[in-house]
């Protein structure tokens, strides 16, 4: 089958294109109609939960996936670009959401901030009640904070990310009455305001290291594997970002760092390269630092050679360590007696210094070698109810590869006052 055109002006082609079009469709409809119906609106699927699907259908993408509309647009009188596009528009479903919009929550899930590690596990260990209050000191996304609203409890939110807190409080809005959030660092948990008159409270949780979303959005500049400004900042209140502290810091303070913070056993030369380069041209980009480290010592295996170059800056300008030590002793002064302290750990140094913590502080007695017997400790105020780190199981880590190196410590309060310091 053929049909003639001839082309006077874009106008007119247009036209005859569309008459062709409808034409061709509508014998196609025709001749099978007894035995097919004609398409009509294709309710396109999105990612998501099936509960979900309806609320944001994608649009057809041409005409030969929606005959109907194929045919409404031939028969129409030519018009205007734009006439037409509005013309289309105007056709939608008017349920094609998007989330974001505060008027629009509900009908479409927000963007993932950040996967949550050992869900389950700390969902175990937490065991919220109704009535409780817990404070979690990392409320990121606010995915273990849901876990402890849906059990009834009230949670004190923590974190120093404007944009966490912003993210988490939309998220959870349906728990308005339920969640107090604070824009501070863990460490400050006791002054939060929405504390009770005691001062304590039933579990608290502390999530450390980095949240997905801040490895994955290239302007906060935590990743290497993605160019953005060399940032590194959690909060607005650190003391400098990480390009003030690679182009002012001395040598000998870049290798005590790298060394201290990131084991790095390159230290040295890696600080030397780029205090020298540094002197031709300032570092501003994630990038740049990354493949600068990169070419100078290469690649061998999987992991970056700038991998712990980036971990050793991030802890030294957010003060990870320092502030982590305030935290812990913060959290037995606001845990009541049989109160549930868990924290996640993702590295060897924090791992490290929160087992040292919780074993001496679950010690009965302290000994030294100078004294003739044991004496109380007067810092056993907890209980080691499990004395391992618990990791991720199969499941979690075939979904969650992030999780792999997570560890999650727990310690109950024990009935013992605190010593007024």
């Amino acid at each position: 089958m053929t049909f003639p055109l001839t082309f006077t002006s874009l106008t007119t082609l247009r036209t005859q294109v569309r008459g062709a079009l409808a034409r061709l469709v509508g014998e196609a409809n025709g001749a099978g109609m007894a035995k097919k119906k004609p398409l009509a609106w294709v309710n396109f699927l999105m990612a998501g939960r099936d509960e979900e699907q309806g609320t944001a259908p994608l649009p057809p993408i041409f005409s030969a996936v929606m005959p109907a509309r194929a045919w409404a647009m031939a028969a129409a009188p030519a018009m205007p670009d734009v006439a037409l596009d509005q013309r289309i528009t105007d056709r939608k479903p008017t349920t094609f959401l998007m989330a974001g919009r505060d008027e629009e929550q509900g009908t479409a899930p927000l963007p993932p901030y950040h996967l949550p590690v050992l869900p389950a596990e700390v969902d175990q260990w937490m065991d919220a009640k109704p009535g409780d209050v817990i404070i979690d000191g990392t409320l990121g996304g606010g995915g273990h904070t849901s876990l402890f609203l849906q059990k009834g409890a009230t949670v004190l939110g923590i974190d120093r990310d404007p944009e966490a807190i912003a993210y988490a409080t939309r998220r959870l809005s349906a728990y308005a009455d339920k969640l107090n959030v604070f824009q501070a660092n863990y460490s400050q948990m006791a002054e939060h305001p929405g504390l009770p008159a005691s001062g304590q409270v039933q579990g608290i949780l502390l999530d450390l290291g980095v949240s997905s979303h801040q490895l994955d959005c290239a302007e906060r500049g935590f990743s290497f594997q993605k160019d953005g400004p060399l940032d590194m900042r959690m909060g607005p209140n650190a003391v400098m970002t990480a390009a003030d502290f690679v182009n002012a810091a001395s040598e000998a303070e870049m290798v005590q760092v790298l060394r201290e913070f990131g084991e790095e056993p390159q230290a040295r030369r890696i600080a030397s390269l780029i205090t020298e380069r540094r002197r031709k041209t300032p570092f501003t980009r994630t990038g740049d630092l990354a493949s600068c480290i990169e070419s100078a010592l290469g690649r061998h295996g999987r992991t970056h050679p700038a991998t712990r170059t980036f971990q050793a800056i991030r802890m030294r300008i957010n003060e990870e360590l320092s502030l982590l030590h305030d935290a812990l002793e913060a959290a037995v002064r606001c845990l009541a007696p049989g109160g549930r302290l868990l924290v996640i750990t993702f590295h060897s140094l924090e791992d490290r210094m929160v087992k040292q913590f919780l074993q001496h502080r679950a010690k009965p007695y302290i000994d030294d070698p100078t004294w003739p017997a044991p004496r109380d400790n007067p810092e056993h105020h907890l209980t080691l109810p499990v004395r391992k780190s618990i990791s991720a199981g199969q499941a979690e880590l075939t979904s969650n590869p992030r999780a792999r190196s997570a560890k999650l410590r727990v310690a109950l309060r024990n009935n013992r006052n605190l010593i007024a310091p």
